[in-house]
C-alpha cells in the first residue's frame, strides 16, 4: 500500500515540478491591413513550435488571444486569404508580462497565373508600408540584446550600415552617411520634436541618453537616405519611433533597479468595460559611479530624470483618441580645484555646468471614414531649453565668467492626412501641417581684447513653417513597387520655399533577390534662432544677418541589392551619392554649417556652399535563430565639401570606414530561464578637425586656429569593444533580469578633438571616458 502511495506522490509531485518548472503566459494581439490598418476578421494565427499546436483565428476587429504559451522564444505564423503570410520569429514570451503583437498584413496584388504563398519572415522590413529604400525596422529588444546599447535605442541604431557614432562614449550623436548630426529628424507618433537626449546641445542630434526609456518604445523605422515624401526638413536621415499602447486586459509593472538608478514602468485598462489603456515611465539617475572609475569625472556628477506616458482612449464611433508625452531634465557641473597648488591644466580651474529641459506632449486621432480611408489629425507642443555657463578661477580664487547661453525654442503644431487606398494596386497618403516656432536666446561672452564680459548675440521672436505633402505606393505586381511622392515646405519669415519630389522602387526578382533604388531631394531649416538672432558689429547696433538665408538642399541617390541566403541570414549591399547645395557658408572661410555639430554662429552667413557624400553599405546579419544571432556592417563613406573660400576640403564627418560585429547567444537553462551573452567589436575612421595656431594663440592668449589647414588633419580610428551579460528568470507570476552591460571594456581612451590650455600656453588632448560597468536588476509582474 504504501508503494502504490508514494509511486502516486512521486507522479503527482513530478506534474507539479512540470508546470512549476515551466510557466506559461497569453499571447495576443491584432491583425490589420499595412495600408489601412482596419482590422482583419477571420485571420490565422498559430504558434509553430508548440507541442500540441497552438493556434487561434482573429476576431471581428483582428483581435485574437492564445492563452497557455509556454515561456521561452517562438515563431508566430499568421496567414489570411487574399494578404501575403507572415512569420514572425524568435518572440520572447515571459511569464511577467503579457505578449501584444500588433500584425499589419500586405495585400496581394491580384493577378492572373499561379502564386507560390511563402511565409516571409521580414524582420528588419519597415513598419510603413510606404517605405522601400534605405529604410529599416527597429526592435526593441535590440536596445538591450545589442552590446555596447546600454537600453539606449540610439546608440542601438549606431550598429546599422551607414552610420557612424561618436567617437566618445559619453556621447549618442547619429552622423549617417558623412552628414552632420544635425540634419537628423526625431519624429515620435507623427509628431517632429527637437532632439530627445539629456546633456545635449543646441543643434545637435546627440547627448548622453535617450529621453525615454525603450520601455515604452514599440518597432520603429530608422531612414538614412531618399526617405518617402512624409518627411520633411532633414538632409540626412529620420528617426520614426512610435509608442506602444498600454496592456488593456490587465494591470502589469516593470522595476529595475541599478547603478546608474531606478526605473518604472506601469501600464493597464483604465475600465474593463473597454478597450482604452495607459503606459508611463519614470526614470531617476544619478551617475556619480563614474568618478571612481575614470578620475577625469571626480568634480562633476552628471543626473538626470525623465517621464513618458502614452494614454489609448478608443471610442464606438468617434474614432481612437491617444495622448502622447515625453519630458525630461538633466544637468552635470563641473567644479574647479580648490587649491591651486594642483592645478595642472585649464580644466582644474573651470567650472562649468550645463543644463537641458526637454518636452513633447500630443493628442492625436484617428477615424475611419471608410474601410478603405482613415483620417489623421494631431496636435503637438514641444519645448526645449538648454542653459550652459563657463567660467575659470583666477588669482584669489574669484571666478571670472567666459561663456553663457540661454537658448529656448518651442513649437506648437497641428496637422492633418488623409490615407485612402484604391484596391490591392494603390494607395495614397496626403498631408499638411503647420508649426508656430518660438525663440529666445540670449549669449555673453568676454571679450578676449578688452576682458569684458558682454552680450554678444540675442534674439526673440516667431514665425512659421508650412509643410505639405502627398505619396503613393503603387504594386503594379507582387514583386515590383513604386513610392512616388511630393514633399512641399514654405518658410514664413523670408518667403523661401522648397518643392521635393522623391520616388522609390522595388524589384523583387526572385524569393531571394531583390533591386531598389531611390531619388530623393530634401531641404532643411536651420534653427530658427540662427535667423532671428541679434548679433553685434560694433559693440552697440545689434542686427540680424542671417533672417533671409533659404533652406540647405540635398539630392539623394540610391541603389540596393537584397539577397536572401536563407529565411534568416540576409545580405543587404546600398551604393549612394549625396549632393548638398545652398549650405549657409562664411564668405571667404573655410567654415560651413555642413560641419556643424551644434556650434552657434555670429557671422553673416550665405547660401553658397555645396558638399558631397558617397559610399557604399554592406550588412551581413543572421537574424536570432536557434538562439544565436550576428551582424556584420561595413561602411565605407568619401564626404567633401566647399565653404566660403571654394576650397575642396574633407568635411569633419570624413571617417572614412565603420566596420561594426555583434554577436549573441542564449541558453535556456531548466527550460524556463534565459541566459544571454552579447559581444561587439567597433572599428571608427576618426574625424577629421582644424588644427591649433600654437603660435598665434600664445601671442593672443586665446584660441587661434589654423584655418589654412582646416579639415586636413584626421582623429587617430578608435575601436571598442562591448560586452552585455543577461539572466532571465521566469517565475509563476513574474520575471526578473539580472543584466551586466560593459561599455568599452578594453578601457579605451580615444583622442575626441584638441584645445588651447591658456593656462600652460599648450595644445592639450581631449579624451573620451574610459570603460563605463552598468549593472542592473529588474523586476516584470
Amino acid at each position: 500500500m504504501m508503494r502504490y502511495f508514494l509511486i502516486s506522490f512521486l507522479f503527482v509531485w513530478n506534474i507539479f515540478l512540470v508546470h512549476a518548472q515551466t510557466p506559461v503566459q497569453i499571447v495576443r494581439g491584432r491583425v490589420t491591413d499595412a495600408d489601412t490598418k482596419a482590422g482583419l476578421p477571420g485571420a490565422n494565427i498559430v504558434i509553430l513550435d508548440s507541442d500540441p499546436l497552438l493556434g487561434t483565428s482573429s476576431n471581428a476587429d483582428g483581435t485574437f488571444s492564445i492563452g497557455s504559451v509556454p515561456v521561452g522564444r517562438h515563431t508566430i505564423q499568421i496567414r489570411f486569404m487574399g494578404y501575403k503570410p507572415s512569420s514572425m520569429p524568435e518572440i520572447l514570451v515571459t511569464s511577467g508580462k503579457e505578449v501584444i503583437l500588433n500584425v499589419e498584413l500586405e495585400a496581394f496584388v491580384v493577378n492572373t497565373g499561379e502564386v507560390e504563398v511563402k511565409a516571409s519572415m521580414d524582420k528588419d522590413k519597415p513598419v510603413n508600408p510606404m517605405a522601400i529604400i534605405s529604410s529599416r525596422s527597429f526592435n526593441v529588444e535590440e536596445s538591450r540584446r545589442y552590446a555596447g546599447s546600454v537600453d539606449d535605442p540610439m546608440r542601438a541604431v549606431s550598429n546599422f550600415a551607414g552610420v557612424v557614432g561618436n567617437n566618445g562614449i559619453n556621447s549618442n550623436q547619429i552622423m549617417i552617411r558623412g552628414n552632420s548630426p544635425k540634419g537628423l529628424l526625431w519624429r515620435v507618433e507623427g509628431m517632429d520634436i527637437p532632439n530627445p537626449n539629456h546633456f545635449s546641445f543646441v543643434g545637435t542630434s546627440g547627448g548622453g541618453f535617450t529621453i525615454f526609456s525603450s520601455q515604452v518604445l514599440s518597432n520603429s523605422d530608422f531612414y538614412t537616405a531618399a526617405f518617402p515624401a512624409q518627411f520633411g526638413n532633414a538632409l540626412s536621415g529620420v528617426f520614426d519611433m512610435r509608442f506602444r499602447n498600454g496592456n488593456n486586459a490587465r494591470y502589469e509593472y516593470a522595476f529595475q533597479l541599478g547603478v546608474q538608478g531606478i526605473d518604472f514602468a506601469a501600464e493597464g485598462p483604465f475600465s474593463k468595460k473597454n478597450t482604452s489603456s495607459y503606459l508611463v515611465n519614470y526614470r531617476y539617475s544619478i551617475l556619480a559611479f563614474l568618478q571612481y572609475i575614470d578620475p577625469s569625472m571626480k568634480n562633476e556628477i552628471p543626473e538626470f530624470q525623465d517621464v513618458s506616458f502614452k494614454i489609448n482612449l478608443p471610442t464606438r464611433k468617434s474614432g481612437t483618441f491617444a495622448l502622447i508625452g515625453i519630458g525630461g531634465i538633466s544637468w552635470i557641473k563641473d567644479t574647479p580645484v580648490q587649491d591651486s597648488t594642483k592645478w595642472k591644466n585649464l580644466d582644474d580651474r573651470s567650472r562649468s555646468s550645463l543644463k537641458n529641459k526637454m518636452g513633447a506632449i500630443a493628442l492625436t486621432h484617428v477615424i475611419y471614414l471608410s474601410r478603405h480611408t482613415y483620417l489623421r489629425s494631431c496636435l503637438s507642443n514641444t519645448y526645449n531649453d538648454i542653459s550652459a555657463d563657463d567660467s575659470h578661477m583666477i588669482s584669489g580664487y574669484k571666478l571670472q565668467p567666459e561663456d553663457s547661453i540661454i537658448h529656448q525654442n518651442i513649437r506648437a503644431s497641428g496637422s492633418v492626412s488623409i490615407h485612402n487606398k484604391f484596391g490591392s494596386h494603390y494607395s495614397l497618403l496626403s498631408g499638411i501641417t503647420y508649426n508656430r516656432m518660438f525663440y529666445n536666446l540670449m549669449i555673453k561672452s568676454r571679450n578676449p581684447f578688452t576682458g569684458i564680459f558682454q552680450q554678444v548675440n540675442k534674439g526673440s521672436g516667431n514665425t512659421g513653417l508650412i509643410q505639405a505633402f502627398s505619396e503613393s505606393k503603387i504594386d503594379i505586381t507582387n514583386n515590383l513597387s513604386l513610392n512616388p511622392g511630393l514633399c512641399f515646405q514654405y518658410l514664413l519669415l523670408n518667403g523661401h520655399y522648397s518643392l521635393e519630389p522623391r520616388l522609390g522602387i522595388r524589384w523583387q526578382i526572385s524569393g531571394r533577390h531583390a533591386l531598389s533604388a531611390g531619388y530623393g531631394m530634401h531641404s532643411q531649416s536651420e534653427d530658427i534662432g540662427l535667423y532671428l538672432s541679434q548679433a553685434s558689429t560694433d559693440g552697440i547696433t545689434m542686427v540680424q544677418p542671417n533672417k533671409n538665408l533659404n533652406f540647405s538642399h540635398a539630392h539623394h541617390f540610391v541603389l540596393g541589392y537584397d539577397y536572401l541566403i536563407r529565411s534568416d541570414i540576409r545580405l543587404k549591399i546600398e551604393t549612394y551619392y549625396q549632393y548638398l547645395y545652398d549650405i549657409p557658408v562664411k564668405p571667404g572661410s573655410y567654415f560651413s554649417l555642413i560641419n556643424s555639430t551644434g556650434d552657434y554662429s555670429n557671422d553673416t552667413l550665405v547660401n553658397s556652399g555645396t558638399g558631397r557624400n558617397e559610399g557604399i553599405d554592406m550588412t551581413f546579419e543572421k537574424f536570432l535563430t536557434h538562439q544565436y544571432y550576428t551582424l556584420i556592417t561595413v561602411s565605407l563613406i568619401e564626404s567633401k565639401y566647399r565653404g566660403g573660400d571654394g576650397i575642396l576640403r574633407n568635411t569633419r564627418f570624413n571617417s572614412h570606414f565603420v566596420i561594426n560585429m555583434l554577436g549573441g547567444k542564449e541558453w535556456t537553462i531548466r527550460k524556463k530561464n534565459i541566459f544571454g551573452l552579447n559581444l561587439k567589436a567597433s572599428l571608427t575612421g576618426g574625424e577629421f578637425y582644424v588644427p591649433v595656431d600654437l603660435q598665434q594663440s600664445i601671442q593672443q592668449q586665446r584660441e587661434i586656429l589654423d584655418e589654412k589647414n582646416a579639415y586636413s588633419q584626421q582623429l587617430p580610428a578608435f575601436f571598442y569593444f562591448d560586452l552585455t551579460l543577461t539572466y532571465r528568470t521566469n517565475h509563476r507570476k513574474f520575471s526578473g533580469i539580472w543584466a551586466v552591460q560593459v561599455k568599452n571594456l578594453l578601457n579605451q581612451k580615444p583622442c575626441t578633438g584638441y584645445v588651447y590650455d591658456n593656462f600652460n600656453a599648450s595644445v592639450e588632448q581631449q579624451r573620451a571616458l574610459g570603460i563605463i560597468p552598468l549593472i542592473s536588476y529588474k523586476v516584470e509582474f
